[in-house]
């Protein structure tokens, strides 16, 4: 059978019984599959997350009651298959905006439409991008004079703050109003041996460049192609997933590659206070088209690394760091570097760092208690550049797998990204462990 039509039965299975409690493992056993297979090939064939999907579907069913009948809210919320009136509440006004009393006073229609597969695969890569990102676009930015300042410091913490703070100052000595300007910033790499961060910021102003303001310096932007998304100005954690969501997902499944000209930031003030950010992530159209190969991998031993929750990224990759570090190990091109994480995104947590010692090495005590094995096997495997989670390459993988006649998943072993450094050109290839079929 199809993999789109065992992914049917699973999408019908939900919707039979969409007004009851639903549980994984029933959806799974309808599909005729693994709970973690689930997951991730759900994700891959319709873009949503299983349960983010059967939260959509109630909030739709719910919002179409709410405007055809006068039934109480309460009694919606228990009928479309919520297991409580607070969740109703809260899942409805997550995807709406809206609580269900106020959407029946407005005309917004919320609709998450039911998903047939025998439908969209055959077209879902062409319309993926603009449908699922519509907040994406690329534009031809144009070359733009600018005034510039350079900030410095010793550590990465809070370096964007400092330098928006004394860019302002600089600004404002030079008789320039900030907020009447658009402020674009990015990193800057510096000399390593004098360890320090940058932070470029410019602002894009008609003025004559003031003598007497030493801290600012005229820049020529030459611009270029650029994808851009908004993002609201709060922690840098949400700066940090919005930048993400272009490299890891967006970049992938579009028709572009990352360019070589810088990543940009613009900020965008109301008042004093910057309520968005702009990002500005550099492309240009693909150069070549990335092919999924099929490879057979030996099994690799490996020191790992592996960290859970919203912070999982930084710990883990802070612990092989020190590893690194303890060991005399940084910039030897004798190691491996892999990683793994939870995937689809959303369901839970998790990262993994892997790290292939040299021959000869002697792992300590606590080394032993690390140590595992990437297993061997046959994978489908796709190269790309080191963009993010990978997020976008393994859905890549996954819908080939899914629409594959001569290969399906094997949920019994684990996807992992080898990084590669060649030429200073870093590469990574994304494997994910398949079988052939029966």
């Amino acid at each position: 059978m199809h993999t789109s039509e065992i992914f049917q039965r699973a999408i019908d299975f939900i919707e039979e019984h969409l007004d009851e409690p639903l549980e994984l493992e029933q959806i799974a056993t309808a599909a005729a599959m693994s709970v973690p297979n689930l997951y991730r090939m759900f994700y891959a064939m319709t873009g949503h997350p299983v349960k983010e999907y059967i939260r959509k579907r109630r909030t739709s069913e719910a919002a179409f009651l709410l405007r055809s009948t006068d039934l109480p809210t309460i009694d919606i919320g228990f009928r479309c298959g919520f297991d409580s009136y607070q969740t109703f509440l809260r899942t409805f006004k997550r995807n709406t905006n809206l609580t269900p009393g106020l959407y029946r006073q407005t005309e917004l229609i919320f609709s998450f439409e039911r998903i047939d597969l025998n439908e969209c695969v055959a077209y879902m890569e062409e319309r993926e991008v603009s449908e699922r990102y519509p907040g994406v676009k690329v534009i031809q930015l144009a070359p733009l004079k600018r005034i510039g300042y350079l900030h410095t410091a010793d550590s990465v913490i809070g370096l964007e703050d400092e330098a928006l703070t004394m860019f302002r100052l600089h600004l404002k000595n030079s008789g320039i109003d900030s907020r009447q300007i658009r402020l674009f910033g990015w990193n800057v790499d510096l000399d390593k041996e004098s360890h320090h961060f940058g932070y470029q910021l410019a602002a894009v102003s008609e003025k004559e460049f003031l003598a007497g303001a030493p801290n600012l310096q005229p820049i020529e932007f030459p611009g270029g192609l650029y994808a851009v998304t908004r993002t609201p100005a709060g922690t840098g954690t949400v700066i940090v997933a919005a930048w993400n969501q272009l490299l890891s997902e967006w970049l992938l499944r579009s028709t572009f590659e990352l360019g070589e000209h810088s990543l940009l930031e613009e900020y965008q003030q109301y008042g004093d206070k910057i309520s968005r950010l702009k990002l500005y992530l550099p492309v240009r159209c693909e150069q070549a088209v990335r092919t999924i190969e099929i490879v057979e991998r030996p099994p690799v031993k490996v020191i790992s690394f592996r960290a859970e929750g919203n912070d999982c990224v930084s710990q883990a990759d802070n612990e092989s760091v020190d590893w690194l570090s303890r060991n005399g190990f940084a910039g030897d091109s004798r190691l491996q570097l892999f990683m793994s994480c939870s995937f689809p995104p959303g369901e839970s947590n998790t990262y993994e760092v892997h790290i292939a010692a040299p021959e000869g090495f002697v792992p300590t005590e606590e080394d032993v208690t690390r140590e595992t094995q990437l297993e061997g096997g046959l994978y489908a495997c796709l190269t790309t550049g080191p963009y993010g989670m990978m997020t976008g390459a393994l859905e890549r993988i996954y819908r080939w797998i899914g629409s594959s006649v001569d290969y399906e998943l094997d949920g019994s072993r684990y996807w992992y990204a080898h990084y590669t450094d060649f030429e200073d050109q870093v590469s990574v290839k994304c494997y994910v462990p398949i079988i052939k079929r029966i």
